[in-house]
């Protein structure tokens, strides 16, 4: 049974590896990866891997097949298998895709991209191609011609797909949601029944026989004291007491009677010598008002033109920034 799909391979490989082959001479081919993604043809073949003793290690891409991170690939095979115990140095691998037209071009496309690669390295001329190729026969995703696959990875894949597919657990989120409809659902399961809904009271019907008008109260006539009558006093101002009787005064003597004036004249006294007068303030300085500015024609046109937006001349520019008021 399984026979059949490795004689399909292989028949499906030996196209590309014979051109390509056939297109650089010196070369070997160590593998081929199985993780390519399949392009117009529909082949989900991945990139080849070639090797030349002298250069280095080359993984071609034919258009439209796209590998990637091949030479991640080629790297993680190697390390498995601890290649570079067994050959230390520096192992230089290309990774590239070449249009079928431009494999007459291959040798001057890889000397192109060798060389801003490192120097092959590697200890022996031919030892370390044997090695490589060794470490990708042991990964599943190369496939080496001439070089069956593990029979240890071979019986692995038959016990995976022999086995049971484990059961998908549900997320924490989903089991949330789930006991929440639950209990929503089991809370309004035992909720009592609401009543049906019943007409409402008819209202009364107004009352139209007229109540017997009440007689008002007849006034109760209250007795009021009789109120006496009341003299007040009339109070009177008290009157002024009576001014006393001026006393006598005794007459002047006649003025024969008074003795002569003293002939002594009277002693005039002497002048006070007055101050100064103030001088008078002097007089107020007028002082001459300042001329009032004169405006230009000129600046008024100038002014006149730039709120049209006319082009101004450096004269009116100047008139512009420097303002229109001259003083004459």
């Amino acid at each position: 049974m399984d026979q059949a799909p490795q004689a399909d391979s292989t028949a499906s490989r030996a196209g590309p590896e014979q051109r390509l082959l056939a297109a650089l001479p010196g070369w070997r081919a160590v593998g081929r990866c199985r993780r390519g993604m399949a392009g117009a043809s529909g082949i989900s073949a991945g990139c080849h891997a070639l090797a030349h003793p002298a250069i280095g290690v080359a993984l071609i891409d034919l258009v439209p097949q796209v590998t990637p991170n091949a030479e991640a690939r080629l790297r993680r095979a190697l390390d498995a298998a601890s290649f570079s115990d067994l050959c230390p140095g520096t192992l230089p691998v290309w990774h590239g895709r070449v249009e079928p037209m431009q494999l007459r071009r291959l040798p001057d496309i890889l000397a192109e991209g060798f060389d801003s690669l490192p120097p092959l390295g590697l200890g022996g001329p031919e030892g370390w191609i044997g090695a490589v190729q060794a470490a990708l026969a042991r990964d599943p995703a190369w496939e080496v011609p001439g070089r069956p696959r593990s029979p240890a990875k071979e019986e692995g894949k038959a016990k995976e797909a022999e086995a049971p597919l484990p059961r998908r657990r549900l997320p924490r989120w989903a089991v949330a949601s789930l006991a929440l409809v639950v209990c929503l659902v089991g809370g309004i399961a035992l909720l009592p029944a609401t009543p049906a809904p019943t007409s409402p009271d008819p209202a009364p019907a107004p009352v139209l026989a007229a109540l017997p008008s009440q007689a008002a109260p007849a006034p109760i006539p209250h007795a009021l004291p009789q109120i006496e009558r009341v003299e007040l006093p009339v109070i009177r101002p008290a009157a002024p007491p009576p001014a006393p009787e001026p006393e006598p005064v005794a007459e002047a003597p006649a003025a024969s009677a008074m003795p002569p004036p003293d002939p002594t004249p009277p002693v005039p006294e002497p002048d006070l010598i007055a101050p100064p007068p103030a001088p008078p303030p002097p007089p107020p300085v007028r002082q001459a008002s300042a001329p009032r500015p004169r405006i230009d024609p000129n600046c008024s046109r100038a002014l006149f033109r730039f709120q049209q937006g006319e082009r101004l001349s450096s004269a009116e520019e100047a008139y512009v920034r420097n303002g229109c008021a001259t003083r004459r």
